[in-house]
């Protein structure tokens, strides 16, 4: 019997009844596990050496997920708003995200704590750069972005008093 087969067997035999609706809102991208390994690899390889420190790694994570964040994140950046009006959130699903991400071989931790993007995950970067119409949004930002970000300007953005 085939997976298949047996979850449907199951589920038309248990008492629990499975039911499957359209919703007019998809899925946001943030919550599929596709969309999160794809961004993570994307943020590593837009980081200096292919690697990030986790703080970064989860600045970046916040940033990019909604069009206020990369705004802000932005402007900020551009050295055109305190960073008093950003509140970075650490977000679980970035430790779920690089939890998986390295037991797929796409991502490291190196001695130093830092997320390191590995041969696997840095093709599946490349290919999602040369996708059109794949993460568009995403990479847009992470284009926008200076091209060395430094741990001194997070250290600062995450002290901000």
């Amino acid at each position: 019997m085939s997976e298949y087969q047996a979850l449907r067997q199951l589920f038309e035999t248990g008492e629990a009844r499975v039911a499957f609706a359209e919703r007019a809102e998809p899925v946001p991208g943030d919550l599929r596990l596709a969309w999160r390994l794809v961004v993570l690899c994307l943020i590593l390889d837009r980081s200096h050496g292919g690697k990030a420190s986790m703080q970064a790694a989860h600045v970046l994570w916040w940033a990019i997920r909604s069009p206020r964040s990369r705004r802000l994140f932005l402007r900020w950046h551009k050295q055109e708003q305190d960073p008093d009006e950003l509140l970075v959130r650490f977000d679980p699903s970035l430790t779920a995200t690089m939890d998986l991400a390295i037991g797929a071989g796409l991502i490291a931790v190196d001695s130093n704590v830092n997320l390191v993007l590995l041969p696997a995950g840095k093709q599946l970067a490349v290919d999602a750069w040369a996708a059109r119409g794949v993460l568009d949004v995403e990479k847009s930002f992470l284009d926008a972005l200076p091209r060395r970000i430094t741990q001194k300007s997070i250290r600062e953005l995450l002290e901000w008093k």
